[in-house]
């Protein structure tokens, strides 16, 4: 009563080849279709808040310089009362150049106030902000700024290098 020897036969191996081709081809697609985006980086401040004592008296009034954001305008604050000194009118063509010369001018004459404020309203598209930071900062081609400070002189490389974005309430 021999039994008789029961022969496994041998598994073949897979073939993995073709499927790591496939994932191969599958990744090589997904690299090719993948959209890669610049990501830009705006450089701004949180906005200042501070209580000045009342009996401190400040030498000069602080520039707070301000600027306001609207559809159809643009509005130039400064000091503490924050009044109204000048107003562009977007429709204008050269309104941007004006903007750009009263903020160098500004500059000049408060060569230690280095901050400026925009307030634009939720509507305005992130382009346009944009524009206006970049007439804010930028100085332009072949022109040189030479400041006064307490420091000494000092040669600018932005108009504002301080900027703070704060919404502005439309109430």
């Amino acid at each position: 009563m021999f039994r008789k020897k029961r022969e496994i036969p041998d598994l073949e191996k897979l073939n993995l080849v073709p499927i790591m081709d496939a994932v191969f081809i599958f990744i090589f697609f997904l690299l090719f279709s993948a959209q890669f985006i610049k990501i830009y980086e705006i450089e701004t401040n949180a906005p200042i808040v501070s209580e000045v004592p009342s009996d401190e008296k400040l030498e000069k009034d602080p520039l707070n310089l301000v600027v306001k954001i609207y559809e159809r305008k643009l509005e130039l604050l400064k000091g503490i009362d924050q009044e109204i000194f000048e107003t562009y009118f977007t429709k204008d063509e050269n309104y941007k150049e004006e903007l750009k010369a009263k903020l160098i001018e500004v500059r000049k004459q408060h060569p230690n106030d280095d901050y400026i404020i925009l307030s634009p309203i939720s509507v305005i598209p992130y382009k346009e902000i944009i524009k206006i930071i970049d007439i804010a900062q930028k100085i332009p081609k072949g022109e040189k700024i030479i400041l006064d400070t307490k420091r000494g002189k000092k040669v600018l490389t932005k108009i504002f290098s301080q900027l703070v974005l704060e919404p502005l309430d439309e109430n």
